[in-house]
């Protein structure tokens, strides 16, 4: 029986995954570092606004965010694929949340620009928006001698895109860190959080020492530099290698956190950032940052007490101006220079200052809601940790904000006896809840576009399609041989073993599974002929490749630790009163407990009469694109038949077609809680099954709950 390795290499012993794997920093969700994202980006406007141009620390802050996000999932990502990333995927979210808005504002002020400058100035125009379009505008200002400083009327409204050029500059150069770091540790056999704690010291110092040395001579070049800002972007990337190791006591976090938010809020008032950044005083408003991240609590601001700063920096107040904050950004600064050249005027007063405020409100506003936030629902990517609440079945949602890219949600899991955390991430559950919504009586959905979007609807297949490792369907030689799909996070001492077997019907169940295992500590495991159910009886004359791959599938178990084999129990098709349990199944069902391992049967999901994302591309309404609940038996046909000791099942079909349970005259919807429910006529999109993760943790929990116990 063949034997393929996902995503790994064939050799590579277990404990030097484990060890380069160990120390990542956590993919946590922290509602208070989005709210000190929104502070900093208002603070700069409003200084550039209302403080006569002074610096408010707001970028130096912004730099250093971006240094402790990017960090953290950038090596997440090289450490766990063995030293690689998918550019592809990371250039492609760059272009949609940060490109864009930028390419839209620059194009504007370049319009605007030769509409109100003179002739004179079109030239150095076109060569900042070429630059601002191409990430170098720091150095067209310093190659054109073009000094930071106040808004005036003849400052250039390029200016504040210097930021965003450091900013893309360093996105571009830190997969390559991260890499760099993985390729070392796996060479000297230690773990990649490690290195890359080392490379990032090493740029923190030299950067550092090399913007002391600079500002000593040029301190309009030291300001603009992308050499000289590095140590701040690496600041952060410390920040998310040190992790919650360096989290503050109790007693100490409430006022160190409004320590922090008062070194953020008062540093333009007390330091002139123009004449001092970035250099030893810009640890002014970088150790506000800090002193807020480390006086947080385990589970996020938004779980601090009432009073506390983290608390305070998580309300929906700032996570809204979060939200909008790069819009604001990026148009607040262009309106007010061409406000001040068409009026003629050397400054604005606080009348001017409002009008200004006002309209760039308006216009990120009106980007997020039509340009950011569609661009951002349709990346469909998760990256850190949220968690939920899951109290048999029930399930409470609380709105909180996500950082960097939009609102996300906090759902918390409560179990008799432990407090667990979940795998999803950049994901809003109020304007998303998917299958939770279910789960819920009353609950309301705001009317905004599904998830996945139709167009990338149909490329949804689980990611284990992709590793190579399933087996072909049909007859042709060699398709009855075993191929296994395996966990490319395996557990150094995993506490159980689950296998997902059977065909596609089982391997649908794939993403929902995996986000279990990772925060249960389960090894998980694909065994996968497509097309090949459980049920084939063995007194069938008619050989056939299915049927002997079944029977080398128990010979399988039979040399291995399985715990658990999970696969569909019964089939539903098209037509009317056509679920069934197969011919043969209970036989394969006996013979799998019969190897050792425990079986769950999960009954099979409904079918829709026609591909689902043609039929809603075509216009077709949610119903009439959904499936008919009378292709489910009345009953659940497990519930009826005698099962093998050892054998139990399971049933999410009323989160899925809950008209099954109640009208079957009315049909199921293809959408549910703003997500698509199926990704063909057949099989449950990704996404639909991430957000069933609680809902089938709740009903592992009940009945087989042995598998969390520790």
């Amino acid at each position: 029986m063949a034997r393929k390795r996902t995503m790994t290499t064939q050799t590579r012993p277990q404990d030097k995954t484990t060890k380069l794997t160990q120390g990542l920093p956590e993919r946590r969700y922290l509602p208070e570092l989005h709210g000190v994202r929104g502070l900093a980006l208002l603070g700069v406007v409003l200084f550039h606004l209302f403080g006569n141009g002074r610096i408010s620390g707001g970028i130096d802050i912004f730099l250093a965010v971006s240094g402790f996000l990017f960090t953290g999932m950038l090596l997440r990502e090289a450490a766990n694929s063995n030293g690689r990333i998918d550019f592809f995927k990371y250039f492609g979210r760059l272009v949609r949340r940060i490109f864009v808005p930028l390419a839209i504002v620059a194009v504007v002020t370049l319009v605007a620009g030769l509409l109100i400058s003179p002739v004179t100035q079109h030239r150095q125009l076109w060569a900042e928006a070429r630059a601002s379009l191409l990430y170098f505008e720091n150095f067209e200002l310093i190659n054109s001698q073009l000094a930071y400083g106040a808004a005036g009327p003849e400052t250039s409204p390029f200016q504040h895109i210097w930021s965003l050029s450091v900013q893309g500059q360093f996105y571009l150069l830190w997969p390559f860190v991260a890499i760099l770091a993985v390729l070392l540790a796996k060479v000297l056999k230690t773990s990649a959080a490690r290195i890359m704690g080392v490379l990032v010291a090493v740029i923190f110092v030299v950067s550092f020492v090399y913007a002391i040395y600079v500002g000593s001579y040029n301190q309009d070049e030291a300001y603009l530099m992308t050499t000289t800002r590095a140590w701040e972007l690496a600041f952060g990337g410390l920040l998310a290698l040190a992790g919650s190791s360096i989290r503050l006591p109790k007693q100490l976090r409430g006022v160190a956190g409004w320590l922090g938010v008062a070194l953020i809020a008062t540093c333009g008032i007390f330091l002139d950032g123009a004449a001092l950044f970035p250099g030893p005083w810009a640890f002014w408003p970088i150790a506000g940052l800090t002193l807020v991240l480390i006086s947080a609590g385990p589970d996020g601001g938004n779980h601090d007490p009432k009073g506390s700063a983290t608390h305070f920096l998580s309300n929906k107040a700032l996570a809204w101006i979060g939200d909008r904050a790069y819009g604001l950004y990026l148009w607040h600064w262009p309106i007010l220079i061409y406000y001040m050249e068409v009026r003629d005027r050397e400054a604005i007063g606080s009348r001017g200052a409002l009008v200004i405020l006002m309209i760039s409100t308006v216009l990120a506003v009106l980007m997020y809601r039509y340009i950011e936030k569609p661009l951002k629902d349709r990346q469909n990517q998760r990256s850190t940790i949220v968690a939920r609440n899951i109290n048999k079945g029930v399930i409470t949602v609380t709105a909180a904000g996500l950082i960097v890219v939009g609102a996300g949600a906090t759902m918390i899991i409560n179990k008799p006896e432990n407090q667990v955390a979940d795998v999803f991430s950049d994901w809003d559950w109020d304007i998303y809840p998917g299958a939770t919504a279910t789960a819920q009586e009353n609950v309301e959905v705001p009317d905004v576009d599904f998830l996945p979007a139709v167009e990338d609807l149909p490329n949804g297949n689980p990611d284990y399609y992709s590793w190579d490792c399933r087996q072909k369907g049909g007859d042709d030689p060699g398709t009855d041989e075993i191929t296994v799909c395996e966990d490319p996070n395996e557990p150094e001492h995993p506490e159980f073993t689950v296998v997902l077997a059977g065909g596609s019907h089982a391997g649908q169940w794939h993403h929902a599974w995996r986000a279990l295992a990772e925060q249960y500590n389960w090894e998980l495991q694909i065994v996968d002929k497509s097309g090949c159910a459980f049920g084939v009886s063995k007194s069938n004359p008619v050989s056939s490749a299915c049927n002997a791959w079944q029977d080398n599938f128990i010979e399988w178990l039979d040399n291995r630790d399985v715990d658990l084999v999970v696969t569909p129990g019964t089939r539903m098709m098209r037509a009317e009163d056509t679920e069934s349990i197969s011919e043969g199944a209970p036989e394969r069902w006996q013979d799998i407990v019969d190897a050792g391992p425990q079986l769950l049967l999960m009954r099979g999901t409904p079918r829709p009469e026609e591909n689902t994302p043609d039929c809603l591309a075509s216009g077709g309404t949610p119903e009439q694109c959904g499936a008919n609940p009378k292709q489910a038996a009345a009953n659940n046909p497990l519930e009826s038949v005698e099962l093998p000791e050892g054998a139990s099942n399971i049933d999410l079909d009323e989160y899925i077609c809950p008209q099954m349970y109640t009208d079957r005259s009315q049909r199921c919807s293809s959408v549910v809680g703003n997500v698509a429910v199926w990704n063909d006529n057949s099989h449950l999109s990704n996404t639909y099954v991430e957000t069933m993760t609680p809902l089938l943790e709740a009903e592992l929990s009940e009945k087989i709950g042995w598998l969390f116990d520790k």
